[in-house]
């Protein structure tokens, strides 16, 4: 009798061990998941930004005129309309006025080319993103002409 209750003692702490175990590991497995996809997120953005990083702060006309074909390359393959970049510039302004924007010329491929086009290399712009708040993709890229 005595031996037949020390059995189910170890029985009943063997169970309730493997009970333990696994509810960490179903922990473990779901803390785990929701971490890598915010991880994944994150370096989805950081790659998507990437291509327009470089070109951050004060620029030459000619690295200016680069941004913008790199703007125009990444719009041609862009799925949809909320994945294009759109480009504004203004010249010797330290805000782009918003009113005067032709925000839907500014994200066509013939209106970055005329942008393009009024950039010139010997002048230095001014290079700054606007970024959407949901996604943090960046939406905007801002050419501002330096006074000389």
């Amino acid at each position: 009798m005595e031996n037949a209750s020390k059995a189910l003692i170890i029985a009943g702490a063997i169970l309730l061990a493997i009970a333990i175990i696994g509810v960490g590991m179903a922990v473990f497995n779901n803390a785990s998941d929701s971490v890598s996809g915010t991880d994944m997120a994150s370096e989805e953005v950081t790659a998507y930004n990437s291509e327009f990083d470089s070109y951050l702060g004060t620029v030459r006309g000619s690295r200016a005129k680069t941004l913008i074909n790199t703007v125009k390359q990444h719009n041609l393959t862009a799925i949809d309309d909320s994945e294009k970049v759109q480009v504004l510039t203004v010249a010797g302004e330290s805000e782009v006025p918003v009113d005067e924007v032709d925000v839907e010329n500014a994200a066509s491929t013939a209106g970055l080319q005329e942008t393009a086009n009024n950039i010139q290399s010997g002048r230095t712009y001014d290079v700054t993103f606007g970024y959407d708040p949901s996604s943090g993709k960046i939406t905007t890229v801002y050419i501002v002409e330096r006074a000389n």
